[in-house]
């Protein structure tokens, strides 16, 4: 028998909406000829939706512990 805990299961956001806007903010970038303009918007707005992602993930994991 093992008294091991097992590890919480979260999910982390922040790295999968930074892949995804880096990837739009490209493509963006690509249309309008201007790929590192682009790119720093794409980033910024994952950057800001994984955050509050996981903000909000993390919220409703400490209203179920209580």
């Amino acid at each position: 028998m093992s008294n091991k805990k097992e590890p919480d299961q979260k999910t982390y956001y922040l790295p999968i909406y930074m892949s995804i806007g880096l990837s739009v903010g490209l493509a963006i970038g690509a249309a309008l000829d201007a790929i590192p303009v682009g790119m720093c918007i794409g980033l910024a707005v994952g950057v800001f939706v994984g955050a509050m992602m996981d903000r909000q993930n993390n919220h409703k994991d400490d209203d179920n512990k209580k």
